[in-house]
């Protein structure tokens, strides 16, 4: 009996930390995507370096989660964040907007 309370507590502390990660880190990680799908190829045109290998590498993942954000905004999947969809798509946006001029000044200093 004690056991089985001790894994379904340990099994709802583990959830809800996943719950959490996800919540805070998913709308950084599509930020953090849409920069490196622009910066990194604009920094292979301009030859400057762009990480080598691991640029490769982080250019693949991002564009893989940038792909995944794009496509859930455009299937009206329900955002993981408690927010209204409209709201989750428009920070999407705004999110790509941020990209476009960071890597504009990274390109420019």
């Amino acid at each position: 009996m004690r056991v089985r309370a001790i894994k379904g507590t340990v099994s709802l502390l583990v959830g809800s930390l996943a719950d959490l990660l996800l919540l805070c880190g998913l709308p950084l990680a599509y930020l953090f995507s849409a920069y490196l799908v622009l910066d990194l190829p604009a920094r292979w045109f301009a030859h400057r370096g762009a990480y080598g290998r691991l640029g490769a590498l982080l250019f693949l993942a991002s564009v893989v989660l940038a792909f995944v954000g794009i496509t859930r905004a455009v299937h009206d999947a329900p955002p993981i964040a408690p927010v209204r969809p409209k709201f989750a798509k428009a920070m999407l946006g705004l999110s790509w907007l941020a990209a476009l001029l960071c890597t504009i000044g990274d390109l420019a200093s």
